[in-house]
């Protein structure tokens, strides 16, 4: 591949974030559980995860290394552009009605327990503060940072020389391990999230849309999350002392 000097350091730098998230698997996982850390603070290293090699692309723009149109930054007002931010605000409609219905609903809450089983309730915020950080903190670094390296760079740039249909298997690809914390069933899950998001990035052709979707998934999840966990003990105690749960 011909790729500038700065170009192949973020590509290696995205490998390190792989390889790490390989490395790292379960461990965080099991320091939570165990006491040994918080989850502010695990919030806090996945963010910095992400913003390493994000400073190295930002770099690069900087000093005009990379195109800005490639990372999918421009607005041209095309059909696929209008269609992508409508898409969007569907997406941000959708969860906001979901949110009201959860925080509203006992029924619809037991319904999303069951689904969700607890794959992810180790992470999940279960305090307001807690809650600031994986919303405004985790959430919003992964939208921004995940969707300029796995989409913006790994898509829109380096298909320039290896074609899109095999950028975005291996944007897809790595974007599903660096998630192996959450168990290699989560991996796949997350690398078809990762596809569909490619999907909406090569299909608008901007970043924005997808980066906004994106921590729009991310958030939404934390907030399902905090809700879950907090509304858990109150109805719990309901039950035990016949109050009915509205």
């Amino acid at each position: 591949m011909q790729l500038q000097t700065g170009e192949w350091v973020l590509l290696l730098s995205i490998l390190g974030m792989v390889v790490f998230s390989i490395w790292e698997a379960d461990k965080g996982k099991i320091a939570l559980l165990e006491g040994r850390k918080t989850k502010i603070r695990a919030y806090q290293e996945a963010m910095l995860l992400m913003w390493l090699p994000m400073f190295v692309l930002l770099a690069l723009l900087l000093f005009k290394s990379i195109d800005s149109e490639a990372l999918g930054l421009l607005w041209f007002s095309t059909l696929g552009q209008w269609i992508g931010v409508s898409f969007a605000c569907i997406v941000i409609g959708y969860f906001v009605y979901s949110l009201y219905s959860l925080s509203t609903n006992s029924e619809q809450r037991n319904k999303f327990r069951e689904a969700m089983g607890d794959n992810h309730g180790w992470m999940m915020p279960s305090t307001r503060k807690e809650l600031l950080w994986f919303t405004l903190g985790l959430s919003v670094s992964a939208g921004i940072c995940e969707e300029f390296l796995f989409r913006g760079f790994l898509i829109g740039v380096l298909s320039e020389q290896i074609g899109t249909l095999s950028s975005l298997f291996i944007s897809s690809a790595a974007f599903g391990v660096c998630h192996l914390y959450q168990g290699w069933k989560n991996v796949a899950r997350t690398a078809v999230i990762g596809l569909l998001l490619g999907l909406l990035f090569i299909f608008t052709e901007l970043l924005w849309v997808v980066i906004t979707v994106h921590a729009a998934i991310d958030v939404y999840g934390g907030l399902v999350g905090y809700i879950l966990r907090r509304t858990e003990a109150d109805e719990s105690s309901n039950v035990i002392i016949g109050k009915p749960v509205a």
